[in-house]
């Protein structure tokens, strides 16, 4: 005897006069059934009710078939239509990561919806996720699947951990409740459950055969049952196939983060790293400590030293009319609503010669004010030194694009200048100096590339006479979160190389150990 059957035998066996009982009281009940019939007979209302019974299952049976069809059509429509990802790709992710997010969307979209009734298919899925991403970062590698290390696979096991922990406290009534031992328990019940949802299947289709000395219950009965099963069925389904795509999500999710090498680089060392980068660390808690990199570039004269002072509000980088700044000077940056910055005063650009390394200094910053003479009438330069950090950046899509600020200065200077007297309303340019400006603008934003109200008109000397500053403020403070998303790619590229200095520390504590390890084993002898 197999041991579940065993298992119910006995049970049966304690249980019986229980079940006994219930068959007892439940007689009395079923004999009513062919008694009612007889009495039906006898006064002729048989056929009448007969009658009757057919007409009420057949209005409930019409209905209930068109709700169905309805629901096949719109589960048809649905299964055509390609499902919308259920979760969204992290904020700080790179291009790079991007493309390998919409890899994952595609092993997604074209994966069977049964597949969670299945757990080998559900590996075969997961499986072939993986591959997709791991052969989406390392195409050179013969095995991509295995290029990352052992703390990273260690590191991805806790944050999988951290997070389903979490899921189970939100979402699983009284699971805080439950320890090990009751799962190792209802694991070995498992065969006598089985066993006895047989026995209540047999008893229900027994049930259902009983009905039927009632034809009006029972064809009610099974067009209800019909109809709960059509939307059980439909529901089932769509939960199936969100699932399904929940499932190679969560593992596609997590196959970015493993492959594209941001756990290479611990987080402890990396917010070291980053506060090292510059003095105070007074940002928000959400961010980095360190001030974010603004890069203030232009051609020679165009007023970069003169926004400088502007931002800073003081005097601290030298103004002439010819060229003063000669090399990289860096202010940091305080202002209220901004998070802590240092502004990178760069010498100006000259000629195309200049150009790579002025995309070389955007590659190790977090944010570009290019800074142009609105009186200027050749932009060709300017646009080619935004062109040129915009391909340096494309070339590479471990990055995002450089945010960038376009500042017009000297707006002063625009004919006629003794017009001169601000505030100018550029949406309703009634003034014909406000009308300059704006056209101005309107030429400048359409030569570099850029949206007009991303162009800022400003003046920047003398500096009790600047205009539009605070304009600037509020255009830097608006493209923080894009700059700091920014700054964490740039840390984590120029940290997450080998640090053959950790190696070589690591030798040395292993050293030690095994210098301990063989002094205690003396000490012993």
């Amino acid at each position: 005897m197999k041991p579940q059957t065993r298992r119910l035998t006995l049970l049966l066996a304690a249980r019986w006069p229980l079940f006994w009982g219930l068959s007892l009281l439940a007689f009395p009940f079923l004999f009513l059934l062919p008694l009612g019939l007889v009495w039906l007979w006898q006064h002729g209302w048989f056929l009448w009710w007969l009658l009757g019974a057919a007409l009420i299952a057949l209005l409930g049976y019409l209905p209930a078939l068109r709700w169905q069809r309805q629901l096949r059509k719109r589960a048809s429509n649905s299964a055509a239509t390609p499902e919308a990802p259920v979760s969204k790709p992290d904020a700080d992710w790179s291009p790079r990561d991007l493309e390998a997010w919409n890899a994952v969307q595609t092993v997604a979209g074209a994966i069977d919806k049964d597949i969670v009734r299945d757990q080998d298919r559900l590996l075969a899925a997961a499986r072939q996720t993986i591959e997709r991403v791991a052969q989406h970062y390392h195409p050179e590698d013969r095995d991509p699947v295995w290029s990352f290390t052992v703390p990273e696979l260690l590191l991805l096991t806790e944050r999988v951990s951290t997070r389903l922990r979490l899921v189970l406290l939100d979402h699983v009534p009284g699971v805080h409740l439950i320890e090990a031992g009751h799962l190792l328990r209802i694991w070995e019940y498992k065969p006598m459950a089985n066993t006895g949802l047989r026995v209540f299947r047999h008893l229900h289709t027994a049930w259902r055969v009983t009905r039927l000395t009632n034809p009006m219950a029972a064809l009610l009965a099974e067009a209800r049952q019909h109809i709960v099963g059509v939307t059980l069925n439909e529901a089932g389904a769509y939960l199936r196939t969100q699932g399904a795509r929940i499932w190679v999500e969560e593992v596609g999710r997590a196959a970015i983060e493993l492959y594209s090498g941001r756990l290479r680089v611990d987080t402890e060392r990396l917010r070291d790293h980053a506060a090292r980068e510059g003095a105070g660390s007074d940002v928000a808690a959400s961010t980095l400590p360190g001030p974010l990199r603004l890069l203030i570039a232009g051609q020679v004269n165009a007023g970069k030293s003169s926004l400088a002072n502007a931002l800073l509000d003081q005097f601290a980088a030298g103004v002439a009319p010819s060229r003063l700044t000669t090399r990289v000077s860096s202010y940091p940056l305080q202002r209220e609503g901004l998070s802590e910055g240092l502004l990178l005063d760069t010498p100006g650009v000259a000629a195309k010669a200049d150009l790579e390394r002025l995309a070389e200094r955007a590659w190790n910053s977090d944010l570009l004010i290019w800074v142009v003479a609105a009186p200027a009438s050749d932009r060709t330069l300017d646009r080619a030194a935004l062109q040129a950090v915009r391909d340096r950046f494309a070339a590479d899509n471990r990055r995002t694009q450089l945010p960038i600020v376009v500042v017009a200065s000297q707006i002063d200077r625009l004919l006629p200048e003794a017009e001169w007297e601000p505030p100018y309303s550029l949406e309703d340019p009634r003034r014909p100096q406000a009308a300059i400006v704006r056209t101005a603008v309107t030429a400048l934003a359409e030569v570099l590339g850029v949206a007009p109200h991303e162009v800022i008109p400003a003046r920047l000397a003398p500096p009790e006479q600047v205009y539009n500053v605070d304009r600037i403020l509020t255009r830097l403070e608006a493209l923080d979160p894009e700059a700091q998303r920014g700054r964490a790619q740039r840390l984590q590229l120029q940290h997450g190389s080998r640090d053959w200095k950790r190696v070589f520390r690591q030798a040395a504590g292993a050293g030690r150990l095994l210098k301990d390890r063989v002094l205690e084993a003396r000490r012993r002898k």
